[in-house]
């Protein structure tokens, strides 16, 4: 399957941190990573006896990992860090330094911000993004990938497939959704789109890696392609999406693709922005030397 080697757990001191580290022990049986890091980031703001805070971190976080990371720990590794200074920040800087291709963090449903940690994680950081809202299953049963037939999106479809199958599934959903330009509509031209929609389709899928699962092609007409994706998995009972960070055109690739950014805004279920590690470095160097992470305008929730 796609495997990571060093996965960061973003802990926030919150209801969320328990669902992210049983999702986690969940993807270490599956032999998704080796290493797991769980970090907590102090805000300035909290700042008092910091001995004494910092060793009640590290005991809540060692408690979370004995009560909820119910895997063999023979074959990981499993540690815990407490940081302090802007999350977004050291978040980024440590992924850096211990070249951790997946961070997972939650988002809890009181919050604003359009889940702008996650987002910004998966725009400049140096790996994937595993966003778990609060009320998501911490389980994998039903993994879907929205595709637009793109090499980017054929990279997030072979993910996927993976990912089923070492959660033991037969199947994995692959979403297309489309759109008709046209001025005029009548019902032989819609035929003959859905028939090239689906021509389209079974030539994308003939040449992926599906990793020995059914690769279940779904078609859905739709303008608003992140709120249709979302729709396919409510109908489907996925709860995984796992989309690509990267647009179709060559501009988009350098951010984050806007399709995947309204996903991990609107999806109540759990969203992977799959990009290979290292994709972003040389941005987040040129950021960094910029000093754009230190200056004070607002970058989280």
């Amino acid at each position: 399957m796609h495997r990571n080697q060093r996965t960061l757990i973003a802990i926030s001191g919150s209801i969320v941190d328990r669902n992210l580290v049983e999702y986690a022990a969940r993807l270490a049986e599956l032999e998704f990573a080796r290493h797991y890091h769980l970090v907590h980031v102090r805000t300035a703001s909290r700042a008092g006896d910091m001995a004494r805070q910092k060793q009640e971190l590290l005991e809540y976080m060692e408690e979370l990992l004995n009560n909820h990371f119910k895997c063999d720990r023979s074959k990981i590794s499993a540690s815990c860090h407490v940081m302090e200074g802007d999350r977004l920040d050291k978040l980024i800087e440590f992924s850096v330094d211990q070249r951790c291709d997946l961070t997972i963090l939650g988002h809890r449903t009181e919050q604003t911000g359009e889940r702008r940690m996650a987002r910004r994680l998966a725009l400049v950081g140096p790996g994937s993004v595993l966003m778990l809202p609060e009320l998501a299953s911490p389980t994998i049963s039903n993994v879907m990938a929205p595709v637009d037939f793109s090499e980017h999106s054929a990279d997030s479809a072979q993910v996927a497939a993976s990912i089923a199958k070492a959660a033991g599934l037969t199947e994995c959903i692959l979403t297309h959704i489309y759109s008709d330009t046209s001025s005029i509509r009548f019902d032989e031209h819609k035929i003959e789109l859905e028939r090239d929609e689906r021509n389209h389709f079974s030539e994308f899928i003939s040449k992926l890696d599906n990793h020995g699962v059914k690769l279940t092609p779904y078609l859905l007409e739709g303008n608003k392609i992140a709120e249709s994706i979302v729709y396919a998995a409510k109908e489907h009972k996925s709860d995984l999406i796992v989309v690509n960070t990267r647009g179709r055109s060559t501009a988009a690739s350098i951010l984050l693709g806007s399709v995947a950014s309204q996903v991990l805004i609107q999806s109540p279920v759990a969203v992977l922005a799959v990009k290979h590690f290292g994709s972003m470095l040389n941005l987040f160097q040129v950021l960094r030397e910029n000093q754009f992470w230190t200056s004070r305008g607002p970058k989280t929730n």
